[in-house]
């Protein structure tokens, strides 16, 4: 429709994309937070024709977004499901996209752009995401429904550990489950990938989360377990 070339790689791989970004005027581009991250470690500063990027396909770390535009990389949060063909916010709602919460917390699409096959009984797609809109109708994703940890009767976001994580600079990646536990039910179990020698995380998270949101346990590996989209494959984690 807008006679744009695309410009298509077999896979994701860093240098590979930081070389199409500074060397072959690419204008707009598509990425999943940790894509965004390996790029910025990979030294992404200023695309000279970058208009764009895209971050989406999972909760994207205010730290990260801040890191990005310091840079010069101008990049727009948003959201979007396979079921409603690709994204439908991107900073308010895209035209014909109507989005609300359930009573229970739950985003809830409505549109022609939702595959018929998606809509439920009630005419709207339940997204299975957890999410709020506030009153100035900014939108907040706060992680999958599924990956709500539930801890001595509290619930915990995963994604809201992942991000606390991720905020420390000796952390390159990370992914936060629940464990079964004796005594909690579930144990906030976070799995991380450093750079150099395990830091002390403990101060850095109650710094900035609940006391109950702090892991129990936090096991470093060399890699998290991650699909083609880049989206966290939980149950690959050791």
């Amino acid at each position: 429709i807008n006679g744009t070339e695309a410009v298509i790689h077999e896979g994701f791989d860093v240098q590979a994309v930081l070389h199409a970004l500074e060397e072959e005027g690419i204008t707009l581009i598509s990425l999943v937070a940790t894509q965004l991250r390996r790029l910025l470690d990979a030294g992404l500063e200023a695309p000279p024709d970058l208009r764009a990027a895209l971050i989406g396909g999972g909760p994207v770390p205010g730290d990260l977004i801040e890191r990005a535009e310091a840079v010069g990389v101008p990049v727009l949060p948003t959201y979007g499901m396979t079921e409603t063909c690709s994204q439908i916010w991107t900073g308010q709602p895209l035209p014909g996209v109507e989005i609300q919460t359930t009573p229970q917390g739950e985003l809830l699409v409505r549109g022609a752009m939702v595959a018929a096959g998606a809509l439920a009984d009630d005419g709207g797609l339940h997204t299975g995401d957890r999410g709020s809109i506030d009153a100035e109708g900014e939108l907040t994703v706060e992680g999958r429904i599924a990956d709500t940890i539930v801890t001595g009767g509290e619930n915990v976001s995963a994604a809201e550990v992942e991000e606390a994580l991720l905020a420390h600079p000796g952390v390159k990646d990370a992914a936060v489950v629940g464990r079964k536990d004796p005594e909690w039910g579930q144990a906030v179990t976070a799995f991380v990938v450093v750079r150099g020698e395990a830091p002390d995380l403990d101060e850095h998270l109650r710094g900035r989360l609940a006391g109950f949101k702090v892991p129990k346990a936090i096991h470093t590996v060399d890699e998290i377990p991650r699909n083609a989209a880049g989206k966290i494959v939980r149950a690959r984690l050791p």
